[in-house]
């Protein structure tokens, strides 16, 4: 079995421990505290509160997970969270019943399939969904709720709310969850500049409404010590310094340091048993490589100017609006600068940092450099 996993959520011992991020979770929510996680993409922050999901409920907490990316209209948005909170519950036919009391305007239908699995879906009886349906909807897990069986909300891709009816929607939340005594939430999503903007900007609705944490990278040792004894559990060895440099070549990013030590591990796992710098520079080439439709196609796509940036990026993403950056990499004017960055950090080709900006994806950065 690959000791190595990502590209979904990661459990068990595949999991980056991190013990203090999880514990600080818990007891946030156990407080009756709200949260918000802001890391750059492929941090592992949903991992990590499925991590902390794992611990509060043994504390008896009941956790709803909703993915915003797979929200697109107010009806969707109804199905999703209705679907999540059926999932549940123990007893389906009572929850529809109660859902039909509390929700006047739906009609839920429960069937099965072949195999006996339930299927839920909604009769809507309004044409356009009233902000009235959308509060009961939203109160659900509260009215379902005591102090002794709580609900814990996670909301994912977060910032994709505003595809529902931009701030008005964020509102109408906002003005619901704000009276809840027995519901807790969890927001986080992926676009950390407009997760960042909705709770620290003093115009928005979620301003003050949840307990900022950052997410940052793994400390070197921790890593460190999870690469080496991911590899050992197959009698293969890596040391310090050639740790570091696998840590290097994935932008000490989670999701990516697995994606390359699965790659490492798949090419010596027959052949040797001590890993050396080749086997980490060319699993990281062949990454590429294998990559490199993708990668010509994201780039492609892009304009000539947002090329022309991506290229200085993978020189140096700091100080990218002074004179001597412009002149350095032969940039047009601060505005047009301004509005590329803008877009590339919307697609989320780039991040934003404390001291500038750099690319997400450390091997798209090779690819831009080597063959862009």
């Amino acid at each position: 079995m690959q000791p190595f996993s990502f590209g979904n959520i990661v459990k068990g011992v595949h999991f980056f421990d991190r013990k203090e991020e999880t514990k600080r979770i818990v007891s946030t929510l156990q407080g009756g505290n709200n949260i918000v996680l802001f890391a750059p993409r492929r941090f592992g922050k949903t991992s990590l509160v499925f991590k902390a999901v794992e611990e509060l409920e043994k504390l008896g907490f009941r956790c709803i997970y909703i993915d915003f990316m797979s929200i697109y209209s107010r009806e969707s948005f109804i199905e999703n969270y209705l679907k999540a909170i059926l999932k549940n519950q123990s007893n389906l036919q009572k929850a529809i019943k109660t859902l039909t009391t509390l929700i006047t305007s739906i009609r839920p239908i429960l069937t099965f399939d072949n195999n006996g699995t339930p299927e839920f879906s909604i009769d809507f009886f309004e044409s356009k969904i009233q902000d009235k349906t959308i509060e009961e909807v939203i109160d659900l897990p509260e009215k379902l709720s005591n102090s002794k069986n709580r609900f814990i909300i996670i909301m994912d891709e977060f910032q994709d709310i505003l595809k529902l009816n931009g701030d008005s929607f964020e509102k109408l939340l906002r003005s619901k969850i704000q009276h809840q005594q027995n519901t807790n939430y969890i927001f986080l999503g992926s676009k950390t500049h407009l997760l960042n903007d909705m709770f620290n900007n003093k115009g928005r609705a979620f301003y003050n409404s949840a307990m900022i944490m950052q997410i940052d990278a793994l400390p070197e040792k921790e890593a460190i010590e999870f690469i080496q004894s991911r590899f050992f559990k197959y009698d293969i060895s890596i040391d310090d310094e050639n740790t570091k440099l696998l840590i290097k070549e994935a932008g000490n990013i989670p999701y990516y340091i697995q994606m390359l030590s699965a790659e490492i591990w798949q090419n010596v796992i027959k052949e040797k048993k001590t890993i050396e710098k080749e086997d980490i520079i060319n699993s990281a080439t062949q990454i590429i490589f294998i990559k490199r439709d993708y990668y010509y196609e994201l780039f492609d796509k892009l304009s000539i100017y947002q090329k022309k940036l991506l290229k200085a990026l993978t020189v140096s993403g700091k100080n990218v609006y002074s004179k001597e950056y412009n002149k350095r990499f032969r940039l047009s004017a601060h505005s047009t600068t301004q509005k590329a960055i803008t877009n590339l950090l919307h697609s989320g080709i780039i991040e934003k940092e404390s001291d500038g900006y750099y690319i997400s994806d450390p091997f798209f950065k090779r690819y831009i450099e080597n063959y862009a």
